[in-house]
């Protein structure tokens, strides 16, 4: 018991992850971890989009939130809840905020749409932090920026679908919820400065459940023994996912591994086909080609304007 809360098993996979790099190179072993983070944040998606016709967002995401607290319950005995000291309690209230309102517009939104049209959006927030970036923290944006910015707009309507039936509204509450992992995101940074990754990973797991209990408990669906498997991919997943991601950019060049990140969006596709037959529209299929590549460009902007 002591060597678990001591030198745990992440701690381990992480020192062998080290030795993998050093033998066949950052980017190598990044790419590979994208990959898998890739697949086990489809399967996440997949589970919760099961779990969304019986069980409202609210107790799917309070299941996640708790489940990756209990496994961050090891770092939180073994630093005797030191890993809760913080400099920036305003900053770390804000960013729970917005990721709780980010999330549950997302788990809504996957339960409604096709995995790969609620993925495509989801990457549309390299769109909005470029548009943050420029108007609210007044970063040096450029030409190419705002290009990638307003070209990956249209993507993103297209995405909505809007006819004479209007918009689709799980298409929009996707939008919305990256924008405000858009929002997150930009906090994160600034949060990194000071904070360590397990104090920002506890405050996240620790917030988002108790805002997830009172509205949980309004609309509560009785868990039942078949959907405990469901609920233990969506929670064993997502902690699993976001590991696999930041080790990846742990390890290898963020240029290169955010290219490889689009891996994501097949493993959706492929996941979406296989378990609930999803075949993208072509209005889809455009949508989807906009926001990949004006994402691709938002992310790469720098590296594109010192080539030319």
């Amino acid at each position: 018991m002591k060597y678990f809360f001591e030198k745990n098993i992440m701690s381990y996979a992480s020192k062998k992850l080290q030795t993998y790099s050093d033998t066949y190179g950052g980017n190598t072993i990044g790419a590979v971890l994208i990959v898998i983070s890739s697949f086990t944040m489809a399967a996440m998606m997949a589970s919760i989009k099961e779990l969304s016709l019986v069980y409202p967002s609210w107790q799917i995401l309070l299941a996640r939130s708790a489940g990756q607290l209990l496994i961050l319950v090891p770092i939180i005995i073994t630093t005797k809840l030191s890993v809760f000291k913080t400099k920036e309690p305003l900053k770390h209230f804000v960013r729970i905020v917005l990721a709780y309102l980010g999330l549950i517009a997302w788990f809504y939104a996957i339960g409604k749409i096709p995995l790969a049209d609620a993925s495509a959006i989801w990457f549309s927030r390299a769109i909005f932090l470029v548009i943050l970036g420029g108007i609210i923290f007044k970063e040096r944006v450029g030409f190419i920026g705002w290009f990638a910015a307003i070209f990956g707009l249209i993507g993103v309507i297209l995405m909505l679908n809007p006819n004479s039936n209007g918009i689709n509204i799980a298409a929009l509450a996707a939008v919305f919820g990256a924008l405000c992992t858009g929002f997150v995101a930009v906090i994160i940074k600034k949060l990194t400065v000071d904070e360590s990754t397990a104090t920002i990973m506890s405050y996240s797991a620790l917030g988002l459940t108790l805002l997830c209990i009172i509205p949980s408990l309004f609309v509560w669906v009785p868990i039942t023994l078949a959907s405990i498997p469901l609920f233990l991919i969506t929670i064993s997943c997502g902690a699993a996912s976001q590991w696999f991601f930041i080790n990846a950019y742990r390890h290898g060049e963020a240029s290169v591994m955010s290219t490889v990140e689009y891996s994501r969006l097949v493993a959706a596709a492929i996941l979406g086909y296989v378990i609930f037959s999803e075949t993208p529209t072509l209005i889809s299929i455009i949508g989807i080609s906009i926001i990949i590549f004006a994402s691709f460009i938002a992310v790469q902007r720098d590296m594109i304007r010192n080539r030319f």
